[in-house]
């Protein structure tokens, strides 16, 4: 009995350990890691894509941390700004790099083009780049001939005043590209509904106009009142941080809508890189109209009223803006049928008649 015992414990004990070899096997060797299938966005943080794992979507990196195992596969953009990236797998589409430092190993095949602004490139012998390498941006600035007129200023004089214009322009180059590197994030993070803004723009421009330029007369009015009003001082302090980020977000999808009509017949150029792009040369059109004097300012207010507008009435992109009320209900209008008519009269008669002539 007892060594009938020992032998059904020594069977139990063989038959649990084939099924975690079983289990292993299955969970552990043959099924691959799960799909994402959406955009990822890596700030501040560690992100490792396994081997043989699909990312269906962009991968954006903000001074993060980002590892693409062998086998991986990226199947859209990928935009790191001050990170760190190590690929290893496949990248289908373009890799836009601003800063930090990019490494491709030996088993690293990028198809789409990768575009380097100030980033360090480490590529190890059989890593490869099917698409073209750009170090620079996509267009050039060429301001001509500048004649510099002679002028007797005290050298310590001159020197100070260049000094302030030098400064002030590089400040203003840096805020332009800082707009440029917010358009391809915040594309990167919601690209339906910047792309759904920038469409409203370009359907009805003048129609959001008139939005934006209401909403900028109204909300002075609403947010005196808040502080008038002191338990609402809060809510006035919340609607003007609000407004300005709408400002913001509605300048980035006029810049996206530009951009695209600038670049639509360049298929290399990716999204979030038309839209930094179309930006960037919204940015530094208003830096030109606002040096004009005293009506600059207004100027640079009046195109921000095509985004603030297009925000009102997509409902920060929420939805789509129908096109033409006053044209759909005259649409509706002639598909109705119109009755003519006709004189009711009584000459004498029940009540039953009159009624069958108001039937008529």
């Amino acid at each position: 009995m007892k060594n009938l015992q020992k032998l059904l414990t020594l069977f139990l004990l063989l038959l649990l350990i084939i099924v975690n070899v079983n289990n292993v096997s299955a969970f552990g060797l043959i099924d691959p890691p799960p799909t994402i299938n959406e955009d990822k966005v890596v700030i501040g943080q560690t992100f490792t894509l396994r081997e043989n794992q699909t990312l269906n979507g962009d991968l954006a990196i903000i001074g993060g941390i980002a590892s693409l195992k062998p086998g991986s596969q990226v199947t859209g953009d990928i935009v790191i700004i001050g990170g760190v990236l190590e690929i290893d797998g496949r990248v289908s589409g373009d890799i836009q790099a601003i800063g930090g430092s990019v490494t491709l190993n030996e088993s690293a095949l990028i198809l789409g083009s990768f575009n380097n602004f100030g980033s360090n490139l480490q590529q190890k012998d059989g890593a490869r780049i099917e698409g073209s390498q750009v170090s620079s941006l996509p267009f050039d600035f060429n301001f001509g001939n500048v004649t510099i007129p002679e002028t007797r200023i005290v050298p310590f004089e001159a020197a100070k005043r260049t000094t302030g214009f030098v400064a002030k322009f590089l400040w203003s180059i840096l805020q332009i590209i800082a707009m440029g590197g917010l358009a391809m994030l915040v594309l990167l993070i919601a690209p339906k509904s910047t792309e759904r803004i920038a469409k409203s723009i370009g359907k009805q421009p003048f129609t959001h106009w008139g939005i934006g330029m209401l909403t900028v007369f109204a909300f002075p009015m609403v947010i005196l009142v808040c502080f008038i009003t002191i338990i609402f001082i809060p809510l006035g302090l919340i609607g003007i941080t609000a407004l300005l980020v709408a400002i913001i977000y509605g300048w980035i999808a006029l810049g996206y809508e530009i951009g695209k009509r600038l670049f639509s017949n360049n298929s290399n150029l990716s999204p979030a890189l038309i839209a930094g792009i179309g930006t960037v040369i919204l940015s530094v059109v208003a830096r030109i109209l606002g040096a004009i004097p005293c009506i600059g300012w207004l100027l640079v207010v009046t195109l921000s009223l095509f985004g603030l507008g297009a925000i009102v009435l997509t409902r920060v992109g929420t939805r789509d803006y129908p096109e033409g009320f006053a044209s759909q209900s005259f649409v509706a209008n002639e598909s109705s049928t119109l009755h003519p008519v006709r004189p009711l009269i009584v000459e004498s008669g029940s009540d039953d008649q009159e009624f069958e002539d108001l039937d008529k």
